[in-house]
């Protein structure tokens, strides 16, 4: 679940085994009327749950786990394209539905050790100081993040490029970069923005928000995002 405090404009996300239901009952039918932008956002922060384990367990080898995400991945674009082409396309929204619920129900994470959450870490601190919807600040945090992960360590991306893109083979830096434009330009093609700018957030703002997440970090054990860092990653999100 998430809290946001209004008064000290935090956004904090916490887990528990007693917040798991037994049974949740699925009605794709009871999200034909959420619109347009809104479910383009909740497709968004589909992947980027799958996505935030994808790039940050520390096994080197998750041959399985990887093609399960790289699915998820790819099935969240797709039924999302179907239920912005008719809000009432059932399958499609069933498609969506299931979807969401596998890329953060446990199965995603499970086998993988340590993993963590800097993407969403760094939006709860937008949607917390700007009231911007989670899945808008995903789009433009999601693409940023990627783009500074690349620098070092671009094999992951570029794997992701391959297989849900289906980019040809080419340098490791070519392909994460290429996978990042892409991402990128989906985000776009479902209207939800790809910069801080379309935000309505100014550079010079940049600090305020690091300070504002280093009490997320905290919480969720990320010690190596500190201030410099997270400030140096959305500078890429410009």
């Amino acid at each position: 679940m998430v809290i946001t405090n209004e008064e000290t404009r935090e956004k904090f996300g916490c887990g528990n085994r007693f917040l798991h239901p037994r049974v949740s009952i699925l009605d794709p039918e009871t999200t034909y009327t959420v619109p347009p932008d809104y479910t383009a956002y909740g497709a968004i922060d589909a992947i980027a749950h799958v996505l935030e384990f994808y790039f940050t367990t520390e096994d080197p080898s998750t041959p399985v786990q990887d093609r399960l995400m790289e699915g998820l991945v790819e099935n969240s674009m797709l039924a999302c394209e179907r239920c912005l082409a008719n809000p009432r396309d059932y399958q499609g929204r069933a498609d969506l539905m299931w979807t969401a619920t596998l890329a953060l129900n446990g199965l995603t994470a499970a086998g993988l050790g340590r993993v963590g959450f800097p993407m969403h870490m760094i939006e709860h601190s937008l949607s917390a100081l700007y009231d911007v919807p989670h899945g808008a600040g995903l789009s433009v945090v999601l693409p940023g993040w990627l783009s500074w992960r690349a620098r070092t360590e671009p094999g992951k991306i570029a794997q992701l490029g391959q297989r849900v893109f289906g980019l040809a083979n080419r340098p490791a830096d070519e392909l994460a970069t290429e996978t990042i434009n892409r991402l990128r330009r989906w985000f776009i093609r479902v209207k939800s923005p790809v910069t801080l700018g379309e935000l309505g957030i100014d550079r010079q703002d940049i600090p305020h928000i690091a300070k504002n997440a280093l009490g997320l970090a905290r919480i969720w054990r990320l010690k190596e995002y500190d201030q410099p860092r997270i400030e140096e990653i959305l500078r890429f999100c410009l």
